[in-house]
């Protein structure tokens, strides 16, 4: 498992490493201080794993957060922060952010976030995640009272199936091989699915299609 891990305190980054390699035997990991440095890194190595802290000396972690999405649309990113407020949450979450975990929880549920990434998963830490439940209710009550929240286009049953897929964790290639077609093809519905639901990651389109009631939740 190769993992790369931003995160400017020398303290708080050397932690968490060793968190990592006392719980995880197989992992290797590159520790990154900095936006800039993580920018180049991710400009020449595909990595398994990010870790992300928001809050870099030279720029946000969101701006690392989508270059590295935008370039490995498989990665898996889980941002690590002191930030806890709506704002942040939902800008990392829409740059392709996997999950959210306060650094207060880090030493009792970072593995297990990791983990629960790899199965397709959204880890967020319970507090983030009341917050953004206080944030949808409102708008969630005010459109059911109307109408049931619609996209422009449908997804097919096929796209559905697929994305169902994604939820699940599998990967590109396996699900070629669950759906007998080929991996292009894959990419395809997934770029479709993507614009169907006005989303940019694998993540953000099982969140929106959960809240479309187009996933069960």
């Amino acid at each position: 498992m190769k993992l790369a891990l931003v995160e400017d305190n020398i303290r708080t980054r050397s932690r968490i490493a060793k968190l990592l390699t006392d719980s995880l035997s197989d992992v290797r990991i590159t520790q990154l201080g900095n936006l800039e440095a993580a920018l180049a890194f991710a400009a020449t190595l595909q990595q398994d794993y990010w870790l992300i802290d928001l809050g870099l000396p030279d720029g946000s972690g969101v701006d690392l957060i989508r270059f590295v999405r935008q370039r490995f649309e498989q990665a898996n990113i889980l941002v690590i922060s002191v930030f806890g407020d709506v704002e942040n949450i939902i800008r990392s979450i829409q740059a392709g952010a996997d999950g959210y975990l306060l650094k207060d929880a880090i030493d009792k549920d970072l593995v297990q976030a990791i983990h629960a990434i790899s199965l397709g998963g959204t880890p967020l830490s319970p507090m983030i995640a009341s917050r953004l439940l206080e944030r949808m209710l409102p708008t969630s009550t005010a459109q059911s009272a109307i109408e049931e929240p619609q996209i422009a286009e449908p997804l097919t049953l096929r796209e559905t199936e697929l994305l169902g897929l994604l939820a699940r964790g599998y990967k590109y290639a396996e699900v070629s091989q669950l759906m007998d077609i080929g991996l292009s093809t894959v990419q395809t519905h997934v770029r479709r699915i993507y614009n169907k639901l006005a989303v940019n990651s694998r993540s953000e389109a099982v969140f929106e299609a959960k809240a479309l009631g187009i996933l069960p939740s």
